[in-house]
């Protein structure tokens, strides 16, 4: 599939003056590098280092996928994934792509060894990116979306956490997001001042205000709807109207939630809370979703439900589609699709992940994944494909603040040129 917005605006077929063809001639990969590093939680990370024949240079850090070593993943980069790239073009971002995945899927066919590998590639793809954008003197997110005027996305901001963590609500992270905002920046100071409210809210009323994974606090609330009074009457004392300046999103992560032998979605942090057995089978799930959106202004619920649950998962996007964004990441029975460069593997496949959703007009969400780095590739991505929304987090916690910053500084960048 073609981009709409090439990956390399600046292809060779472009270059008519000698310089500039010597300078895309200065582009392929000189060095590659890779490092062990850790990640904003203590865990392995691997950094990868592109460095081309002009002197430019990219770096990019993600965390270790799974249970891999992050040592070795440093060494699988420098011995292994090198050689599939070395004096390759930088700027034929797809070409090295498919190297980098062809070189990882004879590797896994060899040995055999799931997840080795799967962070190296994506580092290095995102290094080559980074190294292609400083070889042309361009900002990465005009080097990977090309000549269209950027589209700053509207932040999706966590607010209360939960999910796996031992504190918290029984989904994973409440959210909100800004309406009716001028630009990024105003959307995201909004954001964090009603954080900074809520956490003074939840202070006076006795909660902890200890932060979960995604920076949102973990305040051990006797249901969702608890929670979502809270964050509302923060967004109130913040002098916003949560009917029109700032709506709720819901990370689900029904997966975790969900016990396939009996059928059911087991809430046990609200049935400990309670004193009562709380579960919800199919029905009740999509019941519950109904009455949250009745009581509260929800714009956005992301993994709503159990994935394999393909039926119930399509009756709810029936229900909602006209009223909430129902967004996944498999493009079924959703009108928005979450897209993570965790998943996608590399660069080339979240793009075109991206431009795939836009064309069957569904609503893109960027995120983040649940182990991250200050790495703040993530927003530059997110303005050069046109993503409607980028959820990373909290305004709080060094790997969520560095992507907003990052994309505060593109917003300012931008309309400086203009």
């Amino acid at each position: 599939m073609e981009l709409k917005n090439p990956v390399n605006p600046y292809g060779r077929g472009m270059m008519e003056n000698r310089e500039a063809k010597q300078m895309l001639d200065d582009l392929d990969i000189k060095r590659i590098r890779g490092r062990m590093l850790f990640d904003s939680g203590g865990n392995p990370a691997v950094e990868a280092e592109v460095i081309l024949e002009n002197g430019a240079q990219g770096k990019a850090a993600v965390s270790v996928f799974d249970e891999m070593n992050g040592e070795e993943e440093a060494d699988y980069i420098r011995e292994w994934l090198s050689e599939a790239i070395l004096f390759e073009d930088a700027a034929e971002q797809k070409y090295i792509d498919r190297l980098l995945t062809e070189q990882r899927d004879q590797d896994d066919a060899d040995h055999k060894e799931y997840g080795r590998g799967k962070a190296g590639v994506l580092a290095l793809s995102m290094a080559a990116a980074r190294a292609a954008g400083a070889g042309l003197g361009l900002p990465l997110y005009r080097y990977l979306g090309g000549t269209t005027a950027p589209v700053m996305p509207v932040p999706v901001m966590s607010m209360i956490d939960g999910g796996d963590w031992l504190k918290g609500i029984d989904f994973k992270e409440i959210m909100i997001v800004p309406l009716n905002r001028s630009s990024f920046a105003e959307g995201l100071r909004m954001g964090a001042e009603v954080y900074q409210t809520l956490k003074r809210l939840l202070t006076l009323n006795g909660f902890d205000t200890s932060i979960g994974g995604s920076g949102g606090f973990a305040a051990d609330m006797k249901s969702s709807e608890e929670a979502l009074h809270y964050i509302m009457d923060a967004v109130r004392l913040s002098g916003y109207d949560p009917d029109m300046d700032l709506t709720a999103a819901i990370c689900g992560n029904a997966d975790d939630l969900y016990a396939k032998e009996e059928g059911i979605y087991r809430f046990n942090k609200e049935s400990l809370k309670n004193g009562i057995l709380v579960h919800r089978n199919q029905k009740d799930m999509i019941s519950y979703y109904l009455r949250l959106a009745d009581g509260f202004p929800l714009g956005i619920v992301t993994d709503g439900l159990w994935k394999q649950d393909l039926e119930s998962r399509n009756r709810m996007y029936q229900m909602f589609q006209h009223r909430l964004v129902i967004a996944s990441d498999d493009f079924f029975a959703s009108n928005g699709v979450e897209i993570q460069l965790k998943k996608a593997g590399t660069v080339t496949a979240a793009l075109e992940m991206i431009q795939e959703a836009k064309k069957m007009g569904s609503k893109v969400i960027v995120s983040n994944s649940d182990k991250e780095t200050e790495e703040a590739f993530l927003g530059d991505m997110a303005v050069a494909a046109g993503a409607d929304y980028i959820k990373c987090g909290a305004p709080c916690r060094g790997e969520c603040t560095a992507k907003y910053n990052e994309l505060l500084r593109i917003e300012e960048f931008y309309s400086r040129q203009c």
